[in-house]
């Protein structure tokens, strides 16, 4: 990791958050430290929808995953979040499935931008489960979204897209598991890019 793609890796502990973080170290690119949700929200309002998400502690792969590499674990208050990443002096801050809306000085402790990773095609199937929404609608146009945290859950500007095939009606976890693999390479892709030739941002259409 160079001193140009120091970030903070916020996940829920589940099959999502495990990918990215396998793929990102998998390359080399280890996060400064890794953030697991808890019971104390960043946002008082959570999303409507808030039991879909799969919460769960980080054991097992995923705790022997931080061990291995020296990363911290933290699981922080609503109060302390915000401080604990500019603590890290981190450029960026990058979500890997996070269940509450972060607030503008969490989206602003880092130097250069806070990014989302969402498995779907944004602006389609925004929402904390946007993989079981399309198998349920038997849309099979998955993909992956790098956008921009904003004050909205998932209307940021979008960094990058990409879509993924899954062959045949592939299983949740899957096409999950493709879907951070691929969003992993993409913020990748978007640190190397950041000042040469710089993004290229694309707001999202309201749907």
């Amino acid at each position: 990791m160079t001193e140009a793609s120091r970030f903070v890796l916020l996940g829920t502990g589940g099959n999502f958050t495990l990918q990215v973080l396998q793929r990102l170290i998998g390359q080399s690119f280890i996060p400064l430290c890794y953030i697991q949700s808890g019971t104390s929200p960043v946002s008082d309002t959570p999303p409507l929808s808030i039991a879909q998400i799969e919460i769960q502690q980080p054991e097992s792969v995923l705790k022997q995953l931080l061990d291995n590499n020296n990363i911290p674990l933290y699981s922080p208050s609503s109060h302390t979040l915000a401080a604990l990443i500019l603590q890290q002096q981190a450029d960026y801050l990058l979500v890997a499935c996070w269940p509450w809306l972060l607030s503008n000085d969490v989206i602003q402790a880092v130097s250069i931008a806070a990014l989302n990773l969402h498995p779907s095609l944004l602006p389609a199937y925004r929402g904390p489960d946007p993989i079981t929404q399309q198998m349920l609608l038997e849309d099979h146009r998955f993909g992956v979204s790098l956008h921009l945290l904003n004050e909205y859950f998932d209307q940021g500007d979008i960094v990058l897209q990409q879509p993924l095939t899954a062959s045949g009606p592939a299983p949740k976890q899957l096409v999950e598991t493709m879907a951070a693999e691929i969003g992993a390479e993409l913020f990748m892709q978007a640190v190397s890019t950041q000042l040469t030739p710089g993004w290229q941002l694309r707001k999202q259409a309201t749907v």
